[in-house]
């Protein structure tokens, strides 16, 4: 199952961290009572969420896992999450992971909006797995930080086996709804920020809705009993308000993609 990390994106963190967790779960092995996973890929996305300008970042993959319960992890974003229930068909995570936030400088078209700083971000996730069906629910609330908000994403995997069990391909629809605190942090601007901006931009607001829909391809490949090769395509189409913000509408795109490759070795 893979847990989706919100399609919020590619922008710091969240592009940072992306999504292994489902290309990972190609390692189809029993939990030991410690493992540990060391690695690093390369993330090819917008350099803000709704940017049109695109860049590589390194992504590190590490992973310190007791009895696949307690995880210390860089996948889906730096955090230690916990699991609390776990049966064949039914998981429940609970854990706290940290986002990056957006600097101005990221983009010129942010000059004159300032930084949204980043901070600790609650998470639930909730699994159940159907056969090849894996559904899923992640809600995020911020704990600290300058985006104040909530999230809501929604998934549907569907997977399966390859290459005599050594590799797995899914493939994931997912849409995300967002409040009205994370909508207009993220693609609002404030009287304040419209008269500093560099590309006067006029006072936008932002509400609650559907933020984003899109779909994610996934492949993991385990060349040795240890050693995962992964590969992940997303593409995401921004909605509602945050499609017609101007940091997207005039400087950027609605359509958001990402390219994601590495290898990880685990103990």
């Amino acid at each position: 199952m893979r847990y989706t990390f919100p399609a919020a994106a590619f922008c710091a963190t969240v592009a940072a961290g992306t999504m292994m967790a489902g290309i990972a779960a190609a390692e189809d092995r029993p939990p030991a009572e410690w493992s540990f996973t060391l690695g690093a890929g390369a993330l090819y996305a917008p350099d803000y969420e709704g940017s049109n300008d695109y860049k590589v970042r390194p992504v590190p993959v590490v992973e310190l896992s007791w009895r696949d319960r307690v995880r210390f992890t860089t996948r889906g974003g730096i955090g230690v999450f916990a699991t609390p229930l776990k049966t064949d068909r039914l998981r429940v995570d609970l854990g706290v992971r940290y986002d990056f936030g957006r600097d101005e400088s990221d983009n010129d078209a942010l000059k004159g909006l300032g930084d949204l700083e980043g901070g600790a971000v609650a998470v639930v996730r909730l699994g159940y797995e159907a056969g090849p069906v894996g559904l899923g629910l992640e809600v995020a609330r911020d704990l600290s930080g300058d985006r104040e908000g909530l999230q809501a994403t929604a998934e549907a995997e569907y997977g399966i086996g390859l290459f005599d069990g050594r590799g797995r391909f899914s493939v994931t629809p997912h849409v995300t709804w967002a409040d009205d605190k994370y909508m207009g942090n993220t693609f609002g601007i404030t009287a304040a920020q419209a008269a500093r901006s560099a590309r006067h931009y006029a006072r936008y607001d932002a509400a609650a809705g559907f933020k984003d829909a899109g779909v994610t391809v996934g492949l993991g490949y385990r060349l040795t009993d240890s050693v995962m090769a992964m590969g992940r395509l997303n593409y995401s189409r921004l909605l509602g308000d945050a499609a017609d913000s101007p940091l997207v509408k005039r400087e950027g795109s609605a359509d958001q993609g990402s390219a994601l490759v590495g290898l990880s070795y685990r103990w």
